[in-house]
């Protein structure tokens, strides 16, 4: 089986997705404490316009799997291989921070005192349903995906056409069941965390494994460049980007008046335009970070492709260190409250990069806290491959 190429542009679309994720968190309290005044619109557009960060995650998950295996045959030795290096690079790292923010979560709450049998039923079902800190639901999300990677590969491996229809498959999925549950839960007879099922996150993942299979057909297409643009492609690109912007801004306006006016609309109107949002934003991603890989400016190029290989790390410990800053005591006007925000921002992004490089870099067993050490870069060609 002939070495399939490596693209090194995917962890710029890593930086890039956490960077949105971190801005989620860092402005999840400005909604609140800034509605009515003017610093409200542009703290909800960073919040709302950035919700592309999980689903793009997720995107990038079926896309890696996919384009790694789809073309190896399924035996034991290479579903053995698959999940044992999952068990030690994913999961025990989701354990070590489950205890943690656990810890956290216990000594903020000031609940140490409960009876033991209490406590262990608390972390047993936050161990569980991801629940120990708001972050970990998407560690539960991705292992259900590896659960049932193996039968969707060999589905798509059997019937390799069905590939080609895979997204619109996952969007049937998804769809489905967001239907189902919101007249189940209407009708009370279930109360589900639909966030952090797998299902609910099937058209980004399926998005990911069709675009991987066919990735040799569809590079012309996803990657811009000048020839592209004089071919006539030019036109689509602007086309998505477009459309990808006016989704997002259709669902912060939706966010923006449930806000300001408390207006009330069906729920599938907020699900439908966040959905479309998400699935653009995982195609501009993907152009931008080899746009970005191409620029010929390498400094900016090796600091965005560690920060995405330092991502699952990062993704796992910027909590807490947003946590802490929060801590600190903050007093002033609009200026210094926006100053404050940001801050949190650079001190959750740039702390925990900081931790997760130098991890790697000097602690032998960094994998047990960080998952996977990144691969060392190599140069940085200044023209896209």
């Amino acid at each position: 089986m002939a070495q399939k190429e490596r693209i090194p542009q995917l962890d710029i679309f890593r930086a890039i997705a956490i960077f949105a994720v971190i801005a989620i968190h860092a402005t999840s309290r400005t909604l609140a404490e800034t509605l009515g005044t003017s610093m409200f619109p542009p703290f909800l557009f960073i919040n709302k316009f950035s919700q592309f960060a999980v689903p793009s995650f997720v995107f990038l998950s079926g896309f890696v799997l996919f384009y790694n295996y789809i073309d190896r045959p399924l035996g034991g030795k290479v579903l053995a291989k698959f999940y044992s290096r999952r068990l030690i690079y994913i999961i025990v790292p989701y354990l070590m921070f489950t205890v943690l923010y656990f810890g956290l979560k216990m000594t903020a709450g000031h609940t140490w005192g409960l009876p033991l049998q209490e406590l262990g039923a608390k972390f047993g079902k936050y161990l569980w349903t991801g629940t120990a800190y708001t972050h970990l639901y998407y560690i539960i999300i991705i292992i259900q995906f590896y659960v049932l990677f193996p039968l969707v590969l060999w589905c798509l491996q059997k019937v390799r056409h069905l590939a080609a229809w895979a997204p619109v498959i996952g969007l049937a999925l998804q769809w489905g069941f967001v239907l189902l549950n919101k007249y189940m839960v209407n009708h009370g007879y279930w109360q589900l965390s639909k966030g952090s099922l797998a299902i609910t996150y099937f058209s980004y993942f399926l998005l990911g494994a069709a675009i991987a299979i066919y990735y040799s057909s569809l590079k012309k297409w996803l990657i811009p460049s000048l020839e592209g643009w004089r071919s006539g492609k030019g036109a689509s690109w602007v086309a998505l980007w477009l459309v990808w912007a006016a989704a997002g801004i259709g669902h912060v306006l939706l966010w923006y008046n449930n806000y300001t006016k408390k207006t009330v609309i069906n729920s599938l109107w907020y699900e439908g335009f966040s959905n479309l949002h998400a699935l653009l934003s995982c195609l501009v991603l993907l152009q931008l970070s080899f746009l970005l890989y191409g620029a010929g400016r390498s400094f900016l190029t090796r600091l965005l492709i560690s920060a995405g290989a330092c991502s699952f790390g990062i993704y796992l410990l910027h909590p807490l260190l947003l946590f802490l800053y929060r801590k600190l005591p903050f007093h002033g006007g609009s200026l210094a409250y926006t100053a404050a925000i940001a801050g949190g921002w650079l001190v959750a992004l740039l702390g925990s990069w900081l931790v997760v490089a130098l991890a790697f870099r000097y602690v032998k067993p960094a994998w047990i806290v960080f998952g996977s050490a990144p691969p060392k870069q190599g140069p940085v060609p200044k023209a896209t491959v």
